[in-house]
């Protein structure tokens, strides 16, 4: 009887329009509180197992998390929310994200053959020594705890409009996966371009050969090729670059090198990460490779400034408040810092250019660093290539750069020009008493300083000839021939520098090419200038005394064990063309025919003594060093320096490869490529039986 009252009581209130929905379905919990408005319901699957559709097994086993999830280490979701939930769709989405990212991640690491993602739960956090720095800042927001009184004009725009693109590239997100200079498993050696072993033989090369033309910025003495590899592979690309360019038989590993290198520069110009060693590896293959030297040059001291290296010396000196460890890194980077000024200014005086960097306070202040306990015999050597190429650039800062700009010969140009040639005297004079007071530490310093001092007196002497033509020679002004007489004995002293060295062979070999540039220059020189400087009174008998020296300075270049692409060989076969252009006169005043190239080109053991014996220097070395020298250079037979007996017809006395042209375009206007009268097809280097004779 109840059940048909309520029946009918719910019938009259339909009829009566009540619209009220009838009550929703509760679902049964425990506990009441812990119910909230994101209802929940319970899945067969988790959502990771769902998203990837593999099976599930929380279900069957009845435990919070999937065997699956427990293995990789993720969380297991097994709740799905409800469609009825405020904010859920974020969330999920947020969930979705982090599932794709930990997949993604599992297979970068499945192809770079790492080890699972399993093993990174809770990594420690260790802070790199030497951590990657964008060179490129993005905008930057003004620091609330300092804030710079004078920020600069750039920082000031980039602060008011913070625009973007004044401060880094942009670029697309491939382009940002693959930046950074560390691509170990895309070196030359993960690609099996080379192996490991040529890899270690490269490495040792550059260490034995190469490696003291960096002085105190070079890779440490105990670097292993792991431990370059994965600070730089540019740096790593270039030491295998220029040390393949140095081993005979490596000409195929030298081109793939070359390639590759190009590639890694390519990137590295519009790269925002960069390190100090990728600094130093393109400083290396600025340093030997001619047809990359003078754009390395200026791209490695555009990364440097935005390191900020040239404030590492204020840091490293005037700031007390820092750890020791810290102020290693700062003395590290002036040093490098110090190694772009010497490549900068070297190549502005091997290419007749003006140089990029100016001289700051590092430059200034650099009895500060020699002063300091953090400097090493090393630096001394870099400071005096530094404190040279200053002085020998600052008569150029008055009489220009360039080639057609004549010197005056009134007496205000000459004394000014004097004071110059002081301050190189001077600047030998101090580093040769530095030398005495270490005289215990033999870093070759005495032997840099006297071959910088020649060199310095070479080019600062020749600018007395520069824009005047060789067949006016005559009208040179007396109050410059003084000078002019200088310059030949400057060029004199640099071919008897390497000819009197105990290891003349070991020393080129692994010079870099400014000093293959100090070669070229003496004997161009003294070639183009040798039958006519008798017309401004000089009395320098060239049969005897240049003849020889060029003739055994051709023989140290070919005894030079080195690749077929270096550039010794064609400075030793441009030489050669130039001994073979001229009709020799001999000692009796008869006209000889030209002299064939097996005799030209490579000196006699009578010939080679007379070399020896006729010094500039009045210091002789030990006649025990004479003999020796005189016994390994019986072995150097004339036949095996004849053209058909050349291994590598590349480099025939014949031929003008590539090579020659970036040799003869150094030297301060001096170019035997340069078209006129005066180009190398039209030269005529006579040696002369007489100084009075006419050429």
């Amino acid at each position: 009887m109840d059940v048909s009252v309520q029946r009918s009581e719910r019938h009259v209130s339909s009829l009566d329009g009540d619209d009220r929905s009838p009550p929703k379905r509760q679902k049964r919990s425990t506990d009441d509180s812990t119910v909230d408005g994101n209802l929940m319901r319970k899945g067969k699957a988790c959502a990771t197992c769902r998203k990837l559709k593999v099976k599930c097994d929380s279900a069957e086993r009845g435990m919070s998390s999937c065997s699956r999830c427990r293995r990789l280490g993720l969380q297991c979701l097994s709740e799905k929310k409800s469609w009825t939930s405020a904010d859920g769709d974020e969330t999920s989405n947020i969930r979705l994200v982090i599932v794709k990212l930990e997949r993604a991640l599992e297979d970068v690491l499945e192809k770079l053959n790492m080890p699972a993602l399993d093993l990174y739960i809770q990594p420690a956090i260790v802070e790199p020594s030497h951590p990657q720095r964008p060179t490129r800042q993005n905008s930057e927001e003004p620091s609330n705890g300092e804030k710079d009184l004078s920020p600069g004009a750039m920082k000031s725009l980039i602060e008011a409009t913070r625009f973007n693109a004044l401060s880094s590239q942009l670029r697309s997100v491939k382009q940002r996966r693959k930046g950074g200079m560390r691509r170990m498993d895309s070196d030359l050696i993960s690609e099996k371009i080379m192996s490991y072993e040529e890899g270690e033989e490269m490495l040792q090369v550059f260490k034995a050969q190469l490696s003291r033309h960096l002085f105190s910025a070079t890779i440490p003495a105990d670097a292993t090729l792991e431990a370059v590899r994965t600070s730089s592979t540019v740096l790593f690309t270039a030491i295998m670059l220029v040390s393949a360019l140095h081993v005979p038989g490596r000409e195929n590993l030298y081109e793939l090198c070359h390639s590759r290198f190009l590639g890694l520069v390519s990137s590295a110009i519009f790269d925002r990460f960069h390190t100090l060693d990728d600094i130093r590896g393109l400083c290396i293959a600025a340093f030997w490779q001619p047809d990359l030297s003078w754009k390395l040059s200026g791209l490695c001291i555009s990364i440097a400034t935005e390191l900020n290296l040239h404030h590492a010396f204020y840091d490293a000196h005037f700031i007390e408040d820092m750890s020791e460890e810290l102020r290693r890194d700062f003395v590290e980077k002036s040093r490098l810092w110090y190694l772009l000024f010497v490549l900068d200014h070297q190549s502005s005086i091997a290419y007749g250019r003006p140089p990029v960097m100016a001289e700051l306070r590092p430059i200034k202040d650099y009895q500060m660093f020699l002063n300091s306990a953090w400097c090493i015999p090393a630096d001394r050597a870099l400071i005096a290539q530094v404190t040279g190429l200053v002085v020998l650039n600052r008569p150029f800062e008055v009489f220009g750069f360039e080639p057609k700009r004549e010197m005056g010969s009134d007496d205000a140009s000459v004394l000014e020009y004097l004071r110059f040639e002081e301050s190189v005297q001077a600047w030998k004079d101090r580093w040769k008493a530095i030398c005495e007071l270490h005289a215990t530490v033999n870093t070759g310093l005495y032997e840099d300083v006297m071959l910088q001092y020649h060199f310095s007196e070479l080019v600062l002497n020749s600018v007395v000839l520069r824009g005047r033509p060789l067949d006016q020679l005559s009208e040179l002004p007396t109050s410059l021939r003084p000078l002019a007489l200088k310059a030949i004995e400057a060029a004199h002293s640099i071919l008897q520098h390497f000819i009197d060295d105990r290891n003349p062979q070991e020393k080129i070999m692994g010079m870099p090419l400014y000093l293959h540039s100090m070669i070229a220059f003496a004997v161009v020189f003294l070639m183009k200038l040798c039958n006519r400087w008798h017309l401004i009174n000089i009395t320098i008998d060239p049969v005897e005394r240049t003849k020889p020296l060029v003739e055994g300075t051709i023989m140290l270049l070919r005894e030079c064990k080195v690749g077929a692409k270096h550039i010794i060989h064609s400075m030793a076969n441009g030489f050669g063309r130039m001994l073979r252009q001229p009709y020799w006169h001999g000692h009796t005043g008869q006209h000889t025919h030209a002299v064939k190239a097996s005799s030209s080109s490579v000196p006699t053991k009578s010939t080679w003594h007379h070399i020896r014996s006729n010094r500039l220097e009045p210091n002789r070395v030990p006649e025990d060093n004479d003999q020796g020298l005189m016994f390994d250079l019986a072995s150097a037979t004339p036949t095996c320096f004849e053209p058909s007996t050349n291994a590598n017809p590349e480099f025939s006395l014949g031929t003008w490869g590539f090579q020659d042209e970036e040799l003869w375009t150094l030297g301060m206007g001096y170019d035997l490529l340069a078209s006129g009268e005066y180009d190398i097809t039209h030269a005529d280097y006579i040696f002369p039986t007489s100084y009075g004779e006419q050429s």
